[in-house]
This record gives C-alpha cells, sequence and structure tokens, in this order.
C-alpha cells in the first residue's frame, strides 16, 4: 500500500482500447519528457477492454523505464469508466490525462507541474497541436463564419498562462487536476464520453466547466504541449457527421435543449424550426464550406431531436472520489 509519504506528486493516467502500436510510441514520448527536479511521478494505463497486445506493450515499457507504470483492466467500456478508474486508482497530489496516440513535448510534464505551483489554481488544461498529415480538405472550415467545431483535436489559446473561462474548458488528451477536485466535485459523468463508435463527447468539458462553476480557478498552461495526429478518418464528411450528431445528442444530456411549453411530443419548437431553416441553406448554398456547415448543423439538431424523444433525462455529476469501495 502506498503512503502520502511515498505517494508521487504526479500520478499520470492513460486510458487506451486496442491501440498498442499507439500507445507504444506515446509511452515512448512520455518517458523521454524532463522531470521537473525532485518531482516524482508514476503512470497508470488503464486499459478499457483490449482485445489486443496492449497488455503486453505495458509490461515491456514497466520493465524498461524508471518511473513507475501499472496496468489496470477497466472492463465497462466508455472514456469516462476508464477515466474514472484511473482516477481511483491514482496516488499523485495531481492527476494528468493524456490520450494514447500522442507525441508528448520533453518540456510537457515541467510546464503542467509549473502551473500547479498557483495555489489557487485546481486545474490545467494544456496546449493541444493538430498534427496534420495530409491537405485540409476544400469543405474544411477552421475559421470564419463557416468554422467547424473541434472535430479535430486543437486547443491553443495563445502564448502565455492565463485563466481560462468556462467557453474554454480543458480537452481530456491534455489535462490535470488537483486530487482534492475528485474529492469535492465528484467524477466524470459516465452518461458522456466515447463509448467504442459512439462518439459522445463532452465529458472532460463538462467536468472543466463544473469546476469553474463551483468558482474553482483553471489555468492554460502553453508549454506543456502535445500533438495529436490528424488520422485519414477524421478528414471525411462522415466522421463530422457522426460528431454533429452525437453533439446534439449531448446538448440535451447535458440539459442545453431543454423540453418547452412550445413542443411538439417533448421536442422544442425551436429544433424544427432550425432543422428547416439549416435544410434549406444546404440546399442554396453554392460555397462547398457554406453547405456543408448548414448540412452539419442539420444532423446536430438531429441529434438533439433524437435524445430529447429517447426520453433520457440528464444525470449529474459521477460518485465522489470518497464513495469508491
Amino acid at each position: 500500500m502506498i503512503t502520502r509519504a511515498q505517494a508521487p506528486a504526479v500520478s499520470i493516467v492513460l486510458c487506451t482500447h486496442n491501440r498498442a502500436e499507439q500507445l507504444r510510441r506515446t509511452l515512448g514520448t512520455l518517458f523521454a519528457v524532463d522531470t521537473p527536479p525532485g518531482v516524482e511521478w508514476d503512470v497508470i494505463v488503464v486499459d478499457n477492454n483490449s482485445s489486443d497486445a496492449t497488455r503486453q506493450v505495458v509490461d515491456a515499457c514497466s520493465r524498461r523505464t524508471a518511473p513507475g507504470v501499472r496496468y489496470l483492466f477497466e472492463p465497462t467500456q466508455g472514456i469516462s469508466f476508464a477515466r474514472n478508474a484511473g482516477v481511483r486508482a491514482a496516488s499523485g497530489e495531481v492527476v494528468a490525462f493524456i490520450d494514447d496516440d500522442v507525441t508528448i513535448g520533453a518540456g510537457w510534464l515541467t510546464a503542467l507541474y509549473r502551473a500547479f505551483q498557483d495555489g489557487r489554481c485546481i486545474g490545467v488544461g494544456g496546449r493541444i497541436r493538430a498534427g496534420w498529415s495530409s491537405p485540409k480538405p476544400a469543405w474544411y472550415a477552421d475559421a470564419g463564419p463557416y468554422r467547424l467545431m473541434k472535430g479535430i483535436a486543437e486547443y491553443e489559446h495563445g502564448d502565455d498562462p492565463v485563466q481560462v473561462g468556462p467557453d474554454r474548458p480543458p480537452f481530456g488528451g491534455n489535462m490535470a487536476f488537483r486530487r482534492r477536485a475528485f474529492e469535492l466535485h465528484g467524477l466524470f459523468r459516465t452518461d458522456l464520453g466515447r463509448v467504442g463508435s459512439r462518439r459522445m463527447g463532452g465529458e472532460d468539458t463538462e467536468y472543466g466547466r463544473r469546476l469553474m462553476a463551483a468558482g474553482e480557478a483553471i489555468m492554460y498552461a502553453p508549454d506543456a504541449v502535445v500533438t495529436h495526429p490528424v488520422e485519414p478518418f477524421k478528414l471525411r464528411k462522415a466522421f463530422f457527421r457522426r460528431y454533429y450528431y452525437y453533439y446534439g445528442r449531448q446538448l440535451v444530456r447535458l440539459d442545453k435543449e431543454r423540453a418547452s411549453i412550445g413542443s411538439y411530443f417533448g421536442v422544442p419548437r425551436h429544433l424544427f424550426r432550425s432543422l428547416a431553416s439549416h435544410a434549406l441553406r444546404w440546399a442554396v448554398a453554392l460555397d462547398p464550406q457554406q453547405r456543408f456547415f448548414h448540412q452539419l448543423q442539420c444532423w446536430q439538431v438531429v441529434g438533439s431531436i433524437v435524445e430529447r424523444r429517447s426520453g433520457l433525462s440528464p444525470a449529474g455529476p459521477g460518485n465522489a472520489l470518497s464513495d469508491r469501495v
């Protein structure tokens, strides 16, 4: 059993599912980071029900590397279940999260740890850069009036450390929280977050907003850099359609699309009006970015309608860390 005197300063939780080769590369960059003087850290790899060589990759790393590496199997599918399992197993005063396919900058850990030297800070969002391996499609807009949502993972807010607001919560691919955040505010919501091909995101940003709504401070650390690859499947229109559809469902689960007096079968009327409006604009638009933008708005609204009709009520925060068994 690890006592507080023996506990590392930082526990890094890395959740993975059937991505053994990507995991191997990510762990290689993680174990090459610069370590702040006198700071002990360990790694918890949460295997979220993988059927590939994930266990062998972790075992090989644990034999070769100096920081402690622990393998943890979480059988319940879903990123939120995996992250919550990692939090429960973590012993560090700071619990950091990275994705299983990122490339980690050498100064990542030092910059992350430095941000927590501000005692008011309960959480940190590190910089996420997109690793483009091919040209952006003509229909993809990352600026202007038809800018698409972050289906491509990026978290860039300049070069200076700043406190972020609720419109800029950190992303799960590069974020960290003091352990007391989970003791005070609970765990990640398990009705949100990816489960297999269901791209119901939002568990990370909901958590950041939850903390900020409680008056907690979250900082942006521009020098804590990871690079997230843009895989070829993310440059297909089908990926964005699915992303927007599940975002529409997510909005209902976050209770941002409330039923109202003006509704049809429990679905707010404004959703039907919005669907008709975007469908018309989609039909008449000539610019490819404008056309695709309005098409995606239709998919988002359809997602909200489907979720509202499903009858699922918004779920509250996860159980507090102190409720673990």
